[in-house]
C-alpha cells in the first residue's frame, strides 16, 4: 500500500499494488487464479454472515481484512462500507509487562498491510465499488452514513473495549446487526466472555472468547432485540483443520427504530 491515499476524503482509494507485496488472509477464487489463504470460507459463505439477504441493501463492515466478505456481500447487490483503524494505530495489544510492544507492533504491521494490500488488489481486479473508511472504530463518524446491516465477523475477539465497538457500530445502523465469533462450547450458554491471554499464554493479538447468548444481550441493550443464532463449520488450510463458528444475527423490531435512523 502506498504511503498516502489517492484522496484525503472520508472515503479512502489507493493504487493497485503488486501481487507479490500481498497476503491473502482468505482463500479466494479470482479471475487471475485460485488463491488458497490462512481461511477458507467459500463453501459456508452464506451460513458465516448468518444467511443474511443482501439485495439492494447498505453494509458497514468493520475489519474486512482483505476483503473476502465485502466482496461477497457487494456481488449478492449490497452496498457495502468497510471501516479500519488507520495504520499508525493498528490494534489492541495485550500490554504484557515487559513485552517490547512497539517492535510488536512494528512487525505485526508490516504483515497487517500485505493483508490489506490484498484488500485493494482485488478491489481493483474485480472493479469493485465496496469503499473504505480509515477512522478510529470505537467512534464511527456520522458523515460515514447510516446503513440497513452492521457486520463484526471474527473482530471482538481482538477487541479491548467488544462492548463499545459494538455501540459504535449499532449507531449507524438502522435494522440489523451481525456478529461472527469462534464457538466455545465449554463457555455454556449464559452471556458469557473469557479472557484469553494470561502470563502461561502470552498472546498479543487474541483478548476474547464469547458466548452468542454475551451479543444477543448486549445487542437486545442496543435495541436490537429479536435475535436468532445459527452455527457453522470452516476450513483453515494453514492448520489442516475445520473450527467451529457461531453467528448472531439481530434486529430491530420495526417500531423500536430511533427516529433519526429511519429512511
Amino acid at each position: 500500500m502506498p504511503a498516502s491515499p489517492n484522496a484525503a476524503s472520508l472515503f479512502k482509494t489507493y493504487p493497485r499494488p503488486l501481487r507479490e507485496d500481498c497476503c491473502f488472509y482468505h482463500s479466494f477464487s479470482l479471475p487471475d487464479g485460485e488463491v488458497i489463504g490462512q481461511w477458507d470460507l467459500r463453501a459456508n459463505t452464506a451460513q458465516y454472515l448468518g444467511n443474511i439477504e443482501f439485495g439492494h441493501r447498505t453494509v458497514l463492515e468493520v475489519g474486512p481484512a482483505n476483503g473476502f466478505l465485502s466482496f461477497h456481500m457487494e456481488k449478492q447487490g449490497a452496498q457495502v462500507t468497510c471501516v479500519e483503524p488507520p495504520l499508525s494505530y493498528l490494534w489492541d495489544a495485550v500490554p504484557f509487562e515487559g513485552e517490547d510492544l512497539n517492535t510488536w507492533r512494528r512487525d505485526f504491521s508490516a504483515e497487517i498491510q500485505r493483508v490489506r494490500n490484498t484488500f485493494w488488489y482485488v478491489h481493483h481486479l474485480e472493479q469493485s465499488n465496496v469503499r473504505l473508511i480509515e477512522t478510529d472504530p470505537y467512534d464511527i463518524p456520522a458523515d460515514a452514513g447510516q446503513f440497513d446491516i452492521g457486520l463484526l465477523a471474527s473482530v471482538l475477539l481482538h477487541c479491548r473495549r467488544p462492548f463499545d465497538l459494538l455501540e459504535s457500530v449499532a449507531r449507524r445502523v438502522r435494522k440489523t446487526m451481525v456478529v461472527t465469533e469462534v464457538w466455545n462450547p465449554t463457555l455454556g450458554d449464559g452471556p458469557q466472555c473469557m479472557l484469553l491471554p494470561h502470563q502461561g499464554h502470552k498472546q498479543l493479538h487474541t483478548w476474547w472468547h464469547f458466548t452468542p447468548q454475551f451479543f444477543i444481550s448486549a445487542l437486545g441493550i442496543l435495541g436490537f432485540t429479536e435475535a436468532r443464532v445459527t452455527f457453522h463449520t470452516q476450513q483453515q488450510p494453514t492448520e489442516n483443520r475445520e473450527v467451529q463458528f457461531f453467528t448472531v444475527v439481530c434486529e430491530r423490531s420495526a417500531d423500536s427504530v430511533p427516529v433519526q435512523l429511519r429512511a
